[in-house]
C-alpha cells in the first residue's frame, strides 16, 4: 500500500501567542513512529520564547528561526536552531535576537519545522506562525538545549554542527574535509561528498552520457552552479524541500557590511520572476572569513525543468579582502546561474506542490 505522509494542523487563536499542533505520521502504520509538536511562540523586542511538547521519532527534531515580518519575511532576528529532543519532550527556550529587535505593535513570525536530526532541509513538516509583538512572558517547561545549524550560537560559543563531514580550520581558514568547499548556510557543505566525472581533454566517439546523481544534501541549490560542478543539483524530487541560495564573503566585517549595502542582486526564474521571499542570513564569521547567506525556500516543487539565473552588481566600488567589484573596477557585475530539474518521487507519494513560478507568471 502506498505510503503517504499526513499531517494535521490547527491553529489556536491566542492573544499574543503564535500556537500551532501538528501531527506528523504515515498512513496505515498503527505501530510505526509518529512525531508530534505543539507550540507557541511569543515575540518579544529583544528575545522570543517558545515552548515544544509532543513525541519525537528517533533520527528527528525540532528546526526553528525568528523573523521581524509576517511568513517568515522581513530580516532574520535570529539564525535557524535546532532543539534537540527525542520521545515524549516538553521543553522551551528563551532566545536572543541577534538580527536587531522587534517594535512594539509589529507582526514577526516563527518557522518551526521537524527534520532529520543531519539534515534542516530533510522536513516532514514545517510552516510559519505569526505573532503580534504586545509583550513578553516566561517560559513554563524545562529549558532545551537548542544550538544555531551553522555550529555557532547567539551568545558565541561553538557547538555541533547538525551537518557532517565537518570542516577543519586550517591557516585561519574552514576547510571541507570532504570533496566540496561551498558553504551551505545551514551549516556544513554543499553535496559534501560528491566527486564530480572528469571531462576529458580529447573525446573520441560517442560521448559517456551523464548520469545525475543523487546528492547528500537533496534540494540544496547553489544558484551559481552552472560554474562548480562540485554543486551539481542531481536528482531533486517534488517530495524535497528545495531552496536556493548564494552567498558572499570577505576579510573583515567592515567589508561584508559595505558589501550589504551596495549590492544589488537579481536572481531569478529564466530572467523572468524574482525568487520568492529571499532571506539574508546574520554575518557569521567563519574561520578567518566573514560570511553572509542568502536563500529562498521554494518547497515542494513541480515536477519541470528550472533555471535560475544569478546577476550581481553594486552601487558603489567593493573590496572584499581580495578583489575590487562594482562601478570602475575589472568585475563590475557578476553573472551565473544553475538548472536543475524535479521529478516525480519514486514512491507516488501525494505531494501538495508549490506552484511558483507558474502561478505567478499566469497572475
Amino acid at each position: 500500500m502506498m505510503r503517504k505522509l499526513i499531517i494535521t494542523m490547527l491553529l489556536l487563536a491566542m492573544a499574543g501567542v503564535a500556537a500551532l499542533t501538528v501531527s506528523a505520521q504515515n498512513e496505515d502504520v498503527d505501530t510505526g513512529p509518529t512525531s508530534t509538536i505543539d507550540y507557541f511562540a511569543v515575540l518579544c523586542e529583544d528575545r522570543a520564547v517558545l515552548e515544544f511538547s509532543g513525541t519525537m521519532q528517533a533520527g528527528f527534531d525540532i528546526y526553528y528561526q525568528i523573523f521581524s515580518g509576517a511568513g517568515g519575511t522581513g530580516e532574520p532576528l535570529t539564525g535557524l536552531r535546532r532543539v534537540a529532543v527525542s520521545g515524549a519532550y516538553s521543553v522551551s527556550e528563551v532566545v536572543t535576537y541577534t538580527g536587531g529587535t522587534l517594535a512594539a505593535g509589529a507582526i514577526g513570525s516563527a518557522y518551526v519545522a521537524i527534520a532529520r536530526t543531519n539534515n534542516a532541509n530533510d522536513t516532514i513538516f514545517s510552516d510559519f506562525a505569526d505573532d503580534l509583538q504586545d509583550g513578553c512572558r516566561e517560559p513554563s517547561a524545562p529549558p532545551a538545549t537548542g544550538a544555531e545549524v551553522n555550529g555557532v550560537t547567539p551568545d558565541g560559543t561553538t557547538t555541533d554542527s547538525t551537518d557532517t563531514p565537518r570542516g577543519d580550520v586550517f591557516e585561519g581558514r574552514f576547510v571541507s574535509t570532504g570533496t566540496s568547499a561551498i558553504l551551505s548556510p545551514f551549516g556544513g557543505f554543499l553535496n559534501p561528498n560528491y566527486i564530480p566525472p572528469e571531462k576529458p581533454l580529447i573525446q573520441i566517439g560517442a560521448r559517456d552520457q551523464f548520469v545525475m546523481p543523487r546528492q547528500e544534501t537533496p534540494g540544496l541549490v547553489f544558484a551559481e552552479c552552472r560554474d562548480y560542478p562540485v554543486a551539481e543539483p542531481g536528482i531533486i524530487y517534488d517530495t524535497d524541500n528545495t531552496i536556493v541560495f548564494w552567498s558572499w564573503f570577505t576579510f573583515t566585517r567592515p567589508q561584508m557590511l559595505n558589501h550589504i549595502e551596495n549590492v544589488n542582486y537579481s536572481v531569478t526564474y529564466y530572467q523572468v520572476l524574482p525568487l520568492p521571499n529571499p532571506i539574508r542570513s546574520e554575518i557569521r564569521l567563519i574561520g578567518d572569513r566573514y560570511w553572509v547567506f542568502y536563500y529562498s525556500v521554494l518547497g515542494n516543487l513541480l515536477p519541470g525543468d528550472y533555471y535560475i539565473e544569478y546577476k550581481v552588481d553594486w552601487d558603489e566600488p567593493h573590496f572584499d579582502g581580495l578583489s575590487n567589484y562594482g562601478p570602475g573596477t575589472e568585475n563590475p557585475e557578476l553573472f551565473s546561474g544553475c538548472f536543475f530539474r524535479v521529478l516525480p518521487n519514486p514512491e507516488g507519494r501525494s505531494v501538495s506542490h508549490n506552484t511558483w513560478p507558474y502561478q505567478a507568471l499566469n497572475d
